[in-house]
């Protein structure tokens, strides 16, 4: 067979293995500039809200093979905000996350399991304040738009878990948590 052949042969091959869907995996990092980690807790009469934006990371993504992924997110917990200044003083104490001491909160994937095409489960260990738990994210990931995917993640988490138990006449127990995260393409 001619050189030709076989040139034409692996491209072929070359582009049909790159397709969306193929089998194997695509890395991606966080968008450090639009990520963000929101969180929402009950109070009495009212709920208390925070974000952090201090989000990066990186993700492995397989969409003919969900399981093959994986996810690997570091928040910067000194980027946290509440919607006023006493209650982000606390949030930033030693009661709750003592971001002077732990100036980091860190995710690890250990599973992925679609629902659909678009909605997965993934499980894995979150370390807040140096106490590491595990935790299940319902996320859904949009596919690809200009190499770009969105993701959109939440769960559901008890404070307590993770050493915070400052205040519990009225701070629940449960803390509500969103992940907002544009996936870029890695280079």
């Amino acid at each position: 067979m001619s050189a030709h052949f076989h040139a034409l042969f692996a491209a072929a091959l070359l582009g049909l293995l790159l397709q969306p869907g193929s089998a194997h995996a695509a890395p991606y990092v966080f968008d450090s500039k639009r990520g963000e980690v929101l969180f929402a807790y009950s109070l009495p009469f009212s709920s208390g809200k925070g974000r952090f934006t201090g989000v990066t990371g990186k993700a492995e993504v397989n969409d003919a093979a969900p399981e093959k992924g994986n996810v690997d997110v570091v928040i910067d917990a000194r980027t946290l905000r509440a919607s006023d200044s006493l209650s982000q003083s606390e949030l930033r104490g030693s009661s709750f996350f003592a971001v002077a001491k732990y100036p980091t909160m860190h995710f690890k994937s250990r599973s992925i399991r679609a629902k659909s095409t678009s909605s997965y489960e993934i499980a894995g260990d979150m370390t807040v304040k140096g106490i590491t738990r595990p935790i299940v994210l319902h996320a859904e990931l949009q596919p690809p738009n200009g190499g770009a995917r969105q993701m959109r993640a939440t769960t559901r988490i008890r404070r307590s878990d993770f050493g915070m138990t400052a205040y519990g006449f009225l701070v629940g127990e449960t803390v509500d948590i969103e992940i907002r995260a544009p996936l870029i393409p890695a280079r």
